[in-house]
């Protein structure tokens, strides 16, 4: 599963975020490719739709979805 770290500013700290997840959410919504741009591993930007998202977050907020939805818990055993 891959993961991205991004500070949410309503929940006030850094959370995980499931990026697969979240972009299999947007692809269902929008039906259409996300694009995810690797070019800078501190950057996280995504192309639907021939528009540009600089934040998971925002991606989230663009298609009505609840970021914390997509939130990764981590459990030490």
């Amino acid at each position: 599963m891959a993961s991205a770290k991004e500070y949410n500013k309503h929940m006030k700290r850094e959370i995980s975020i499931d990026v697969a997840s979240l972009l299999n959410a947007v692809a269902d919504i929008t039906g259409e490719t996300v694009q995810e741009h690797a070019d800078n591993k501190e950057a996280h930007m995504v192309t639907v739709q021939w528009r540009q998202y600089t934040t998971f977050g925002e991606l989230a907020e663009a298609f009505a979805l609840d970021i914390r939805d997509f939130t990764v818990n981590e459990v030490n055993n």
